[in-house]
């Protein structure tokens, strides 16, 4: 007889980080012409060639033909397509397209409560507020998980034990409870069903999971950012709304939601000038501009504007005394996202740039090119604001504050107040509003009620993360996603780096001074 042997395999190995994407020798050879293509085009860039035409051509490092795909993304998503005209399809800041012609429908009636109460209300006005209870009630049926959404019940295919007038069939007594009151496969009301996660093709792919969602939020943000206007829409609660009942889900009782509350709030997208040029006038243009890059660019990263990406970079001092960019993202020292205290930071310590809380706002422009590298100054190799009158350049022995007629990264149409801030996120008691100072103690809070009145959180603000995209705080499960590629970039860079120093190879020796700005402890800097 032989004995029975236990089979154990050898001991599960980490994967190697970064296995499966390798950057070779050969590959940053064809990186680095992409690198020239885009530096001739920052160098050759006239107002006769306007902001593409320096790209094309015969010469060297020149594209031969709008049609071959060379060179590398602008920070703004423009110079994509080559064709005459076209030089702006897909950029940021571009009215989004439509498919269709727009039909704007009327709304419902002012309700009790509010002013101009039976008045009747209409998507069609260019201001002024809607009321419209369906945006409520389209979510309730699509997102409502729980018992009390009769969707999610035949979704679920469980029978749901009724609490009442629900709308559900009632469970019928099983002497098998497992759960007090509850009838065996029973769900209690007001509780989340379990529904099986199958895909639409029927189940052949993998199925979804919450990671999945959040990377689908993460990527949508990459792709379209509306600029909001004044114009408001008031979602009134149905009286049988979920909310409205309160912890204990029973109606008529103190902890229901006030009649004064029963409404949501929701911002219009921001109208265009019409022929008058001007906003707010009977001829405004229902349109709305897309403050992205639309490309799947990874702009959630590195932002689709030049201006914003020069604050979000990692610089360090080369021997001259200058700020140069290590090719690194901004980020705390244990590899977490830059916050604004550290864009603040770095902006005064190494830019020479005083940014201001309202300043996170709205984003100063500087004068920079449009791979998001910065012109430095003639004084002192700095930074420069773009303002009414010229350039200002940074000073780091007395940080420059940004001047009252600085230029905005926001382009706003006449009588309009837009923003395109490095953070549109907010937590409500840290932002920091006209005519707000900041609190006086020097503890973050997200007590919104306790808030000081007339004053902010500063040290909430300077905890908010910054990224590419100003919504990078919304959720903590975004958040993780924007530091996965935060991390991967900066990985990138050293890996880079450590192929470029130890391959052998007549590509590697080669192109390795073509990487280095020059020999020594400042070969790598810039």
């Amino acid at each position: 007889m032989v004995p029975a042997v236990a089979l154990v395999g050898p001991a599960a190995q980490a994967a190697p980080v970064g296995q499966g994407f390798t950057v070779t020798p050969s590959d940053l050879a064809y990186i680095l012409k992409q690198i020239k293509i885009a530096e001739a085009h920052v160098r050759n860039t006239t107002s006769a060639t306007g902001p593409c035409g320096a790209l094309v051509g015969n010469g060297p490092n020149q594209i031969p033909s709008p049609l071959v795909s060379y060179g590398l993304r602008t920070v703004d998503g423009s110079c994509n397509n080559l064709v005459s005209g076209q030089e702006r399809f897909g950029s940021a800041d571009e009215l989004f397209p439509r498919l269709t012609t727009p039909e704007f429908k009327d709304a419902e009636a002012v309700p009790a409560g509010f002013p101009g109460a039976g008045s009747a209300t209409t998507y069609k006005s260019k201001q002024g507020l809607v009321f419209d209870s369906e945006p409520r009630m389209v979510s309730n049926l699509i997102v409502d998980q729980t018992s009390t959404n009769p969707a999610a019940v035949a979704a679920a295919g469980n029978p749901v034990r009724s609490q009442g007038n629900e709308g559900v069939v009632p469970c019928t007594t099983d002497p098998t409870e497992t759960t007090p009151g509850v009838p065996a496969g029973c769900v209690p009301s007001h509780e989340t069903l379990f529904m099986p996660n199958v895909t639409t093709d029927v189940g052949l792919s993998p199925p979804y999971n919450q990671l999945f969602t959040l990377f689908g939020q993460f990527f949508d943000h990459g792709v379209d950012l509306t600029t909001k206007s004044g114009g408001t829409v008031f979602v009134p609660l149905k009286n049988d709304d979920p909310l409205i009942a309160g912890p204990d889900h029973v109606q008529g009782n103190a902890d229901d939601l006030p009649p004064s509350q029963r409404f949501m709030v929701l911002t219009r997208a921001q109208n265009q000038p019409g022929p008058d040029g001007v906003m707010g006038t009977g001829d405004d243009v229902q349109e709305a501009t897309n403050t992205d890059s639309p490309w799947v660019d990874q702009s959630q990263t590195y932002t689709s504007h030049p201006s914003h990406q020069v604050f979000l970079r990692e610089y360090a001092m080369n021997t001259g005394g200058r700020p140069v960019s290590t090719g690194r993202l901004l980020g705390s020292a244990d590899g977490g996202m830059a916050t604004w205290k550290l864009v603040k930071e770095q902006a005064a310590t190494k830019l020479g740039l005083q940014l201001a809380d309202r300043d996170v706002l709205n984003i100063p422009m500087l004068a920079v090119d449009p791979y998001g590298k910065f012109i430095p100054g003639p004084a002192r190799g700095l930074p420069q604001y773009v303002t009414d009158s010229g350039l200002v350049e940074g000073n780091l022995a007395n940080p420059v504050p940004v001047p009252a007629n600085a230029k905005r990264v926001a382009s706003c149409p006449t009588g309009v107040s837009c923003n395109e801030g490095f953070l549109v996120d907010i937590a409500h008691n840290a932002e920091p509003k006209p005519g707000l100072v900041p609190d006086a103690d020097s503890v973050a809070s997200a007590d919104f009620a306790s808030q000081p009145a007339g004053t902010y959180d500063d040290e909430m603000l300077d905890a908010h993360f910054c990224a590419g995209d100003g919504r990078v705080n919304e959720n903590i499960g975004l958040t993780s996603i924007h530091q996965i590629f935060h991390s991967e970039h900066d990985r990138l860079v050293a890996d880079i780096k450590n192929v470029l120093t130890n391959d052998t190879s007549d590509t590697g020796v080669a192109a390795l001074p073509e990487w280095k700005l020059a020999s020594g402890s400042d070969g790598w800097k810039g």
